[in-house]
């Protein structure tokens, strides 16, 4: 089982843009560049052709292992470069998105 230093949730509303969220057990300051590492990670990882879930809102769950730099990520899109591409609408627009702690 991996081991989780980091996480970061994304509730990310297709729909309504002030619907958009993120909580974590990371400093905010620090939320700019751990996702700009995850999209970082990502980049090469090829074209996924499974089937995109539509729905009006979607959950993406960042896992980081600060021992050894690993992301681990989990989400409802059914897709990960529909994935990809929400966690990169993100960042392009961190600071119009709400950050609070994981409680």
């Amino acid at each position: 089982m991996s081991k989780t230093d980091i996480i970061v949730v994304i509730r990310f509303n297709m729909n309504e843009f002030e619907k958009r969220s993120i909580k974590t057990n990371a400093k905010k300051e620090a939320v700019e560049g751990i996702l700009e590492n995850w999209i970082r990670s990502q980049l090469g990882a090829g074209k996924d052709t499974n089937k995109i879930k539509e729905k009006e809102e979607y959950e993406i769950v960042i896992k980081l292992d600060l021992d050894g730099d690993i992301f681990h990520t989990s989400s409802d899109t059914g897709n990960k470069s529909l994935t990809c591409g929400l966690v990169m609408d993100v960042f392009s627009n961190l600071k119009k998105i709400p950050i609070s702690n994981i409680a």
